[in-house]
Parts: structure tokens; C-alpha cells; sequence
């Protein structure tokens, strides 16, 4: 289905919004200060594209040395998407990565769960706690609403 709408602008970069997606007709016609104009035409796909992470797990507790499973559950709203999700943990003065997983999510609002593995080490005992964020990017795309891409977990108690 093309739609169409005209919009003029002016400018080296002229740019126009568009409210839902789909298919457009869009005509580019230039003109010189002395007069002499060209146009060219195509159809242009309008997507877009939206992950968000849903939950994310972390444990209340963990021991120096015990190995404990964390999830992230991530949703494409509309697409199917690539998606890379890293999980941080806390350290004085912010964040460390831990790891990174490489997920394809399916056709839209399916929950796809990725799970990390954390072993706790002794200097996370010495400070007492651990905090855990995640980080969902999306892989050749942008994100229209990127502030449901990033989630911390309640601190994790670390004992020895």
C-alpha cells in the first residue's frame, strides 16, 4: 500500500516526519539559485523499531564462589529483531560488563529469556553487595523508545 502526502522543505537537508509506519511515495525535486530543477522518486518503508526489556532477574543473595543464574526477558514490539544484551555489575565508582548474549527475537510481543551466569568473587563479598544492570542495543536499527532498554536489579547480598 503507497501513501501519499506532500511536504515541501527547503534547505541542503530538508527532512520530514512520518506518523505510522508503511510504505510512501517520496519525491526529492531540486532547484538551482539560477533556475534549473531535477526530481527523482521512490518508495520508501517507514519501520518502527522498538525492543524493551520486561523483567529482569537477579538473586537476593549470593556466596564467594557459588555460581547463580540471572535473566533478562526482552520484547520487540513491533519487528523481529537482533538484539545484544550485557549485563554490568557494580563496582566503586560504576559499572563493570560481565557478559554479552546475542539474541534474535521473534515476530513481535514474544518474551524471549536470556540467561547469564554470575559466580560471585571475593571482592564483591568485601564490599557486601552487588547491583546488576542490563543493557538491551538493538542491532542495525534504532530504538524509538530506548529508556525501556536499560533495568538494575535490587542489590544482591555477597557473604563469604
Amino acid at each position: 500500500m503507497e501513501l501519499w502526502r506532500r511536504t515541501t522543505g527547503t534547505g541542503f537537508f530538508p527532512t520530514h516526519r512520518y506518523v505510522a509506519d508503511g510504505e510512501y511515495l517520496v519525491e526529492l525535486t531540486v532547484t538551482t539559485h539560477d533556475g534549473r530543477s531535477a526530481s527523482t522518486s521512490r518508495t520508501l518503508q517507514v519501520r518502527t523499531h522498538d525492543v524493551a526489556i520486561t523483567r529482569f532477574q537477579a538473586p537476593s543473595s549470593g556466596m564467594t564462589g557459588k555460581t547463580s543464574k540471572i535473566n533478562v526477558d526482552i520484547r520487540s514490539n513491533r519487528y523481529p529483531e537482533t538484539v545484544q544484551v550485557q549485563l554490568f555489575k557494580s563496582v566503586p565508582g560504576g559499572f563493570q560488563l560481565v557478559a554479552t548474549s546475542t539474541q534474535t527475537l521473534p515476530t513481535r510481543n514474544r518474551v524471549t529469556s536470556v540467561a547469564f551466569s554470575y559466580t560471585f568473587a571475593p571482592e564483591d563479598a568485601v564490599i557486601g553487595k552487588v547491583t546488576f544492570k542490563a543493557v538491551a542495543t538493538l542491532l542495525g536499527a534504532r530504538d524509538a523508545l530506548p529508556a525501556d532498554n536499560e533495568a538494575i536489579a535490587p542489590p544482591t547480598k555477597v557473604n563469604r
